[in-house]
Order: C-alpha cells, then sequence, then structure tokens
C-alpha cells in the first residue's frame, strides 16, 4: 500500500521549472474551462453535479491565516443542520441514484458537529453508489472515532495544520494504528501543512492573499459542484466561504429544481458572455480547478 503521508512542499517545483509547470496548467486548465462554458453556459439543464460539499456545521476550530472563516474571525451567524434537513437532503440524492462524490464538510472543521459519524453512516445506507469523503484538519478526531468512522467512508483527508509540519497527536496515532496494521492506508491521505500558508484568494475573502488582475479564464464550478449551507442555503462555491451569494434554498426548494434553476442559469450564462469578470466574487478569485469528468 502507498504512504498515507503526502507533503506538498517536497514535491513543489522552484525556480524557472516551477512557473513553467504553473504556467502550463494555467494555460491547459483555461483551454478546457472557456471551451466547457461555452458549450453549456446556455443550457438550460445541466448535467447532475459531480461533487457536493455539504456542511453540517459553520465553524472551524483552526486559527489558519489564509482562511476567512478561521475561529479567530469568522463573521457568520452559528449554524447546525437539522437531522429533518440532512435527511431531507440526502433523501433526495438517492431519488436520483446519486453516484459521484459526495463531501460531508465545505468550510468548517466536520467533527464540531457531534453527529457527523451518525450522519456519515446514515449517508452511506442510503447513497451506497456515492463517492463518500471528509475534509478534517484530524485535531478533533480520535482513535476510536476514526475506527468507528472510516468503514464508512471512501475517502478521509486530513490537513495536519502545523508550522513545523510535524503532526498532531490524534493525527500520529491514526497514522500509527494505519500502518502498524497494514489496512485503510488506500483511504486515509495525511497532508502536513504550515498554519500561516498563502493559498487561495477564496473569491477575495481571504486575509492574506489578493490577486491584483481578475484570471482570464472563466470557471467549472458552477457546473460541476454543489455547496450546501447548514441553513440549506446554496451557494455560488467552495471559494464563496462566507456564504455571500446564494444560488437556493433546499429547505424548501428541490435539489434540482435549485441547480436547474433561474439563479444558477444566470451564473453560468455570465461565465460563458462575461468570464470572471462578469461577477463580484469570481473577479477576485484565482481558484483553477478541472472537476473534469
Amino acid at each position: 500500500m502507498e504512504d498515507m503521508i503526502f507533503n506538498r512542499y517536497d514535491n513543489e517545483k522552484s525556480g524557472v521549472a516551477g512557473k513553467l509547470q504553473k504556467k502550463r496548467n494555467y494555460l491547459s486548465y483555461r483551454k478546457y474551462v472557456n471551451g466547457y462554458t461555452k458549450e453549456m453556459g446556455d443550457k438550460e439543464e445541466q448535467p447532475i453535479f459531480e461533487l457536493i460539499e455539504l456542511e453540517t456545521v459553520n465553524r472551524c476550530n483552526s486559527g489558519c491565516s489564509f482562511c476567512p472563516v478561521n475561529k479567530k474571525s469568522d463573521t457568520r451567524e452559528y449554524c447546525r443542520m437539522t437531522d429533518e434537513l440532512f435527511e431531507k437532503i440526502i433523501g433526495e440524492l438517492a431519488d436520483l441514484d446519486y453516484s459521484y462524490r459526495l463531501g460531508l464538510y465545505s468550510n468548517n472543521e466536520p467533527f464540531l458537529d457531534e453527529d457527523i459519524i451518525r450522519r456519515v453512516k446514515y449517508a452511506r445506507e442510503k447513497l451506497p453508489k456515492a463517492f463518500l469523503e471528509i475534509y478534517t484538519n484530524g485535531t478533533l478526531l480520535t482513535l476510536e472515532q476514526f475506527l468507528e468512522v472510516i468503514p464508512h467512508l471512501d475517502s478521509l483527508k486530513i490537513d495536519n495544520y502545523n508550522q513545523n509540519l510535524s503532526l498532531h497527536k490524534p493525527v500520529q496515532e491514526i497514522y500509527d494504528y494505519c500502518t502498524e496494521h497494514n489496512v485503510y492506508q488506500d483511504k486515509v491521505k495525511i497532508y502536513p501543512r504550515k498554519i500561516n500558508e498563502v493559498l487561495s484568494t477564496r473569491g477575495g475573502a481571504s486575509p492574506n492573499a489578493k490577486i491584483e488582475k481578475t484570471l482570464n479564464a472563466s470557471c467549472i464550478l458552477p457546473f460541476k459542484q454543489l455547496v450546501i449551507r447548514p441553513d440549506g442555503k446554496v451557494s455560488l462555491c467552495c471559494s464563496d466561504a462566507l456564504g455571500q451569494m446564494t444560488l437556493g434554498d433546499l429547505a424548501v426548494e428541490s435539489i434540482m429544481d435549485v441547480w436547474n434553476g433561474q439563479a444558477y442559469r444566470g451564473i453560468r450564462k455570465l461565465l460563458k458572455e462575461k468570464g470572471r469578470a462578469g461577477l463580484r466574487l469570481c473577479k477576485g478569485c484565482d481558484m483553477t480547478i478541472y472537476y473534469k469528468s
């Protein structure tokens, strides 16, 4: 089995070679997303989303300097998803025979939801074909909880935030257990991360990253990704950490009515016609993700 620790700092190219690779990656991204949005931007009905981020509680316990919703600066009103709403959403996905990615996380720490393990089990039971995943910082995940939840997940990714890149005790215990028992190494990935990294601009909301010029590439996220906040509101995308744009409300609407609704269609049309320059949040966003089928 492959090792569970993936240290991106060891793999990054530096200097001229790194800059050239980043440029090639961006040009490839731009060609694909501009072509896709041009083809699909005017369609009233879209193919079903291929990634859902379902946030069951809108809080994080980390103080990462790059994140607009870290524990020191989060301005969102506290909200935790009700069981009724969670089961409604999962039930609609079951009716759709959903078989793509479902992440029970978004701009939060999922294990701050005391019912997250029960909710993982419920989602697994109702959505046997879905690829069920969680992103966590790992600090709240005890070994006992890990052993309870991991059989029901397809992927558990741990962003271990520490400026010295050392593993937190709970993460170290999980790593030791998996390696010693030779289990779950195909499911678990650990990413040592610096807590003071400079990453993406988060739609211009990142405290430590801004772009001076709007990217001349469109974006594929509103064509592929569905981001659901704990109150059922649907955000523009994962970079809309503060929920500044709302494209629907799953507390009162169905998923597919929202996905093919007027708000989403308007966003996609703007991305086709004007690219990122047509949307306030997109102007300051440097996110370049494919989600390519």
